[in-house]
């Protein structure tokens, strides 16, 4: 038969049982050695006098004693008999769970254990199961939740894919761990990411026969007996709710207490802003005085190229007297809502802020968007909205898949309940592949997260469920995050330094990051990343940006590459930049930086000339018209086969019936865009910029269609199409490439 295996992961995979076999309903259990008597006991109980665990065996035909070696009583007793039962919890587990693992007793050496370290392989509650086939029949004949809960922990910790034998047992250790709030006021968390657990955490670990433990976030709900000793709760779906904005004013209080966040205070307002006052009569303010107030910025995707009633050069004094209800979208709507549940007057927001028909305004504006993040109060991110008609404030849907209810056992002996899951990552959000919002995220000093499950918390220092629930916490993706002596700015930073290494990272991070999103129009790829460059540009003042690289960086950043896949687009047909900036394709990139970003370069820093012109001089991190790079480095000729990115020695092709094949290849090509499929190579230049060791890394070169018409550059101006490794390791011969002399050429 089948039947499913509750408890954690897709609720929807089912596993195939043995027949069943009726429970017998013997077993051997030990008297506790502590006895515990009032509910405070478990807030004080050091763990150097945590209970030995409990050992006994269900499901055995006669008595025995412990079958493991530690700190562990042997002994038998009769089936205990729970204190004011209560008939619902009861039902969740068979008679066999009920009379041993839910005991009073048993139960409560799981519990005080919580407070021993992990890999303490003496505490907790230690016993072996009832037959695989016992096990069974309890999920299908009495729907157990803990047998189905264990049966699945048994094949995963096994990695099975077919059932064990039927009379099989397993050696099951069960126990509870719990980690109070930390203590964040100092800033001690750490100054180089939020942390995803400042939040109070239950969690059960569960290891079978000696196996690494599987762990469980536990939480119950409001009014449950349990709800004494385990605080977290489910995740909150009513984003829109008193009890919603009065968690976001408790995670404010934390903030300003955190020694890495800075305080909230005026800043000079935007050029426009929505004035929200009158939740009727929103209009446009216009900061002609520099006026300093609180503000609210709003960070969402637009998910269409144009909205048609945002501010044009037609409207903007219209606005400025009202803006009609019906002409705001409806997360714009949601976002001046919760502008006033907060206390505050004041909302930016792009479309209604700046002027979208103007160019010149645009540009002004954009110049100013680390500013207006980075100054106000707090974000709103509206993670869940695919458009900006959808809105972020409905009610959410339970997380899925759903936790497994098992009864909970207080200390003063009532009878109550838990939820347990397994640890999951917080789902995506529509507003993870848009480029614009990454730095609209990472510069601002506290953000609101309406994601897509429940309403989250983040700043220099936390990041967490406003609700303080251990489960959909972070990302699978991470959480994009510029670390305090880059937010801040206030560091001195001398050249190699630690924390200049650190900043080379997180650069590295954050651009990998950005490029993984996308733009709705293409010329806006510099654009969407100006803020965060400007923020960089504080940390390294003495640094120029160009079109998307530091120079301080050269010439090891021009050693990025695309990372394939479904990340490796078709070429633009308009040229968004340079060919060897990044911005020059679409797709994620990675840098090639080692622990040096130049280590092992082969090229002078020194004989490098870049020239770059601004698409507008108001905002020099920007998009850019043209650009151009002067650099000596070794070229060797190369032949390249585009259909399997694969380069071969040019003088193989010269071969009699000569066809690519991997037995030939010298090195393999990661293509900056999608090159048309061909059976045709085609001869490239290599320019050779790093030796390893045992590779050489640089970059894939064609001649320019328009090269320069200079003398010296004429026959030297070429188009970056890729990035190349070659193995000298495998092919010690060309190693000798780095002995030939450089060449001053032209990169465009």
């Amino acid at each position: 038969m089948e039947a499913k295996r509750p408890g954690y992961g897709n609720p929807s995979m089912r596993v195939r049982f043995s027949s069943p076999i009726p429970s017998s309903g013997h077993y051997v259990s030990p008297t506790p050695s502590h006895s515990p008597s009032t509910p405070d006991e478990d807030n004080i109980l050091p763990p150097s006098h945590l209970p030995s665990p409990v050992s006994f065996v269900l499901g055995a035909p006669s008595p025995i004693g412990a079958q493991t070696s530690g700190d562990l009583h042997q002994g038998t007793f009769s089936p205990t008999e729970n204190v004011l039962p209560s008939l619902d919890a009861q039902k969740m587990v068979c008679a066999t769970c009920w009379g041993t693992v839910f005991s009073t007793q048993s139960f409560h050496t799981a519990w005080l254990a919580k407070s021993a370290p992990r890999r303490l392989k003496s505490a907790g509650l230690l016993y072996i199961t009832p037959t695989w086939a016992e096990v069974q029949h309890s999920i299908d004949s009495m729907q157990c939740s803990w047998c189905g809960f264990v049966s699945r922990m048994i094949m995963d910790s096994y990695l099975w894919e077919t059932p064990p034998p039927a009379d099989r047992t397993f050696q099951l250790r069960f126990r509870f761990s719990q980690r109070d709030t930390v203590d964040d006021s100092s800033g001690d968390t750490g100054p180089y990411a939020p942390s995803v657990n400042a939040d109070s955490a239950t969690y059960i670990f569960l290891a079978v026969d000696n196996k690494p433990d599987f762990k469980f976030c536990v939480h119950t709900t409001e009014g449950d007996p349990s709800a004494r000793y385990i605080p977290q709760r489910e995740v909150l779906v009513d984003v829109n709710s008193a009890t919603a904005y009065n968690l976001v004013n408790n995670c404010i209080s934390r903030c300003i207490r955190h020694k890495f966040c800075p305080a909230p205070h005026p800043t000079p307002l935007p050029t426009r802003v929505i004035d929200c006052i009158d939740p009727d009569w929103p209009r446009l303010l216009v900061n002609l005085e520099v006026k300093e107030e609180k503000y609210v910025a709003l960070s969402y995707v637009w998910g269409c190229k144009e909205q048609p009633h945002c501010t044009t050069q037609t409207n903007l004094q219209s606005y400025v007297e009202n803006i009609p209800l019906e002409y705001i979208p409806k997360t714009i709507l949601d976002a001046l809502t919760v502008t006033r549940a907060l206390g505050l007057r004041y909302l930016w927001v792009d479309a209604f802020c700046i002027i979208q028909d103007s160019e010149e305004d645009k540009a002004r504006e954009i110049r100013q968007i680390r500013r207006i993040f980075h100054g106000a109060y707090t974000t709103i991110i509206a993670a869940s909205a695919d458009t900006v008609y959808d809105g972020f404030l409905h009610e959410r849907n339970p997380p899925e898949p759903p936790a497994t209810t098992l009864p909970f056992y207080c200390l003063d002996g009532v009878l109550g309940t838990m939820d347990v899951r397994m640890g999951q990552h917080a789902p995506a959000n529509p507003i993870d592949e848009r480029a614009w919002c990454l730095e609209e995220h990472v510069l601002s000093p506290r953000r609101l997260i309406y994601s897509s499950h429940t309403l989250q918390y983040e700043c220099q220092t936390m990041h967490v469920n406003v609700n303080g629930a251990p489960n959909f916490v972070s990302p699978k993706n991470g959480i994009p995050y510029l670390p305090y002596s880059i937010f801040l700015s206030q560091l001195e930073i001398s050249p190699g330094s630690n924390t200049t290494k650190d900043s080379h990272t997180i650069w590295d991070s954050i651009l990998t990051a950005y490029t993984r999103r996308t733009v709705t129009k293409a010329r806006d790829r510099l654009n969407a990343l100006a803020g965060v460059a400007e923020q960089f540009q504080r940390v390294w003042p003495d640094s120029k940006y160009v079109a998307g690289l530091w120079d301080h960086h050269f010439p090891g950043c021009l050693l990025w590459n695309n990372t394939g896949g479904s990340q490796c687009y078709v070429r633009p047909e308009k040229s968004l930049a340079p060919s060897w900036s990044w911005a020059s394709i679409n797709g994620e990139v990675t840098t090639d930086f080692l622990e040096d970003i130049n280590e092992g370069i082969l090229c002078d820093r020194d004989s490098i000339l870049v020239d770059i012109i601004a698409a507008n001089s108001i905002n020099p991190y920007g998009s850019v018209k043209f650009g151009s790079l002067i650099i000596d480095t070794i070229l060797q000729p190369a032949l390249w086969h585009p259909g399997s990115a694969m380069l071969f020695d040019v003088d193989t092709s010269s071969l009699p019936d000569w066809v690519p094949s991997e037995q030939d290849k010298i090195g393999d090509v990661m293509p900056d865009t999608l090159e048309p499929e061909s059976e045709d190579v085609r001869e490239v230049k290599l320019a050779v910029m790093r030796d390893t060791g045992y590779s050489l890394h640089g970059l894939v070169l064609i001649t320019a269609t328009d090269p320069d018409p200079s003398t010296e550059y004429q026959d030297l101006t070429f188009r970056r199409v890729g990035f190349f490794k070659v193995r000298t390791s495998d092919r010690p011969e060309l190693a000798q490439w780095i002995q030939s002399s450089s060449q001053h050429i032209k990169l465009v």
